[in-house]
């Protein structure tokens, strides 16, 4: 499927590293950077791909200072930093897109993005965050810790940006096709180059990506573009499966490029779309899971949490992201009717088993739609 070269070598999480990967059915080439981030983290470097056409373009560029090692990437590649012509980003996420102001300054690039993240950054959504955060039963928002400074300053930079691109589905543009993958993030795009997919943080090696939750819509939707401010398609785990089944039915050969884990531990993670079919039966027994545990007891949205990762040591940094990864599966199960919820969910409302286990094929029928036509746009 892929023929990896190192170019240049880096630790072995992959950071600081150039690598070149060859499509072995096409010969089709693009290069990738292992760029750090400017904090520690178990999911090693953001993979910044470089792919030559009618612009030279990079996707996903890393976080806010770390744009040195782009450069020095670049450089490596025989390029510099202001030869950038486009940057694409493949969701608003501070390791993806938290360069991309300091390299539009170097190089005058043009911004690409999904539609839904040129109107997400007209906004600072700081204060609402924090807002939701502090509404969750049992968690303290600790403002003045390492971790939110950074993601305030993140939002602040943001609202600098200009987007060039409003991306959507089904976009092709020089040798680039665009698949609207939300789920993950609001704004997640899916990017095919010949045989190759690049999957931002929607389709990863080794681990799951973190679901947002549905709730969020309504936080937002007031500044979405018109077509998403209805019922909700965007947030939450419903979403993310149905993107993942979408990504899945498109599967003829393709080889994944996540933006992270393509290197870890001194090896490559080489997968195809058939990895998103793992991921959506992840998320099943994740499901089956919490039911088990409702039907032993009724029990609050914290509680739920600590119970299901009893098996985890949840620090006040992972707690929250531990609570919404439940959430955002008992509000899928919510809506199958598998359970209901006394209260409001996220003020410590009581979640209880109906005596029913729709789930399962209400998560089959999701990506019916892709089985019968698999290129079809959202």
């Amino acid at each position: 499927m892929l023929e990896p070269e190192i170019l240049k070598k880096g630790d072995d999480a992959g950071n600081r590293m150039a690598v070149k990967y060859k499509s072995a059915t096409t010969g089709a080439e693009v290069w990738a950077l292992g760029i750090p981030q400017a904090w520690e983290t178990p999911l090693g470097p953001t993979w910044c791909y470089v792919v030559e056409g009618e612009q030279l373009t990079v996707i996903d560029p890393g976080c806010h200072g770390s744009e040195h090692y782009l450069a020095e990437g670049l450089e490596y590649l025989g390029y510099s930093l202001d030869s950038v012509q486009r940057i694409v980003v493949t969701h608003g996420h501070m390791d993806h897109d938290g360069g991309c102001l300091d390299v539009v300054r170097a190089s005058g690039a043009e911004l690409w993005a999904h539609e839904v993240y040129g109107s997400l950054l007209l906004e600072d959504r700081w204060e609402r965050e924090m807002s939701w955060r502090k509404q969750v039963s049992g968690f303290q928002a600790f403002e003045n810790s390492e971790t939110v400074e950074r993601v305030k300053e993140h939002h602040q930079r943001a609202l600098e940006l200009k987007l060039d691109k409003r991306v959507t589905d089904g976009l092709r543009s020089d040798g680039l096709t665009y698949y609207y993958t939300p789920g993950h993030s609001p704004d997640e795009l899916c990017i095919q180059f010949d045989k190759f997919m690049f999957t931002g943080d929607h389709v990863l090696p080794q681990i799951t990506p973190h679901p947002s939750v549905a709730r969020s819509h309504v936080s937002f939707r007031a500044n979405l573009p018109e077509r998403y401010r209805g019922t909700n398609e965007i947030y939450g785990l419903k979403a993310m499966l149905r993107s993942l089944l979408r990504v899945a039915a498109l599967d003829t050969g393709h080889a994944v490029l996540p933006a992270h884990r393509a290197y870890y531990r001194g090896r490559f993670n080489l997968v195809g779309l058939e990895r998103a079919s793992e991921i959506v039966e992840h998320h099943l027994l994740r499901c089956q899971d919490l039911v088990n545990i409702l039907k032993r007891w009724p029990c609050d949205l914290v509680s739920l949490t600590r119970d299901h990762f009893s098996h985890r040591e949840l620090t006040d940094s992972n707690f929250f992201l531990a609570l919404t990864e439940v959430m955002s599966h008992v509000e899928l199960l919510l809506e199958t009717g598998d359970v209901s919820v006394s209260g409001e969910l996220s003020k410590g409302g009581t979640v209880r088993w109906n005596g029913t286990e729709t789930f399962p094929e209400f998560i089959e029928e999701l990506g019916a739609e892709f089985v019968a036509a698999p290129d079809s746009a959202n």
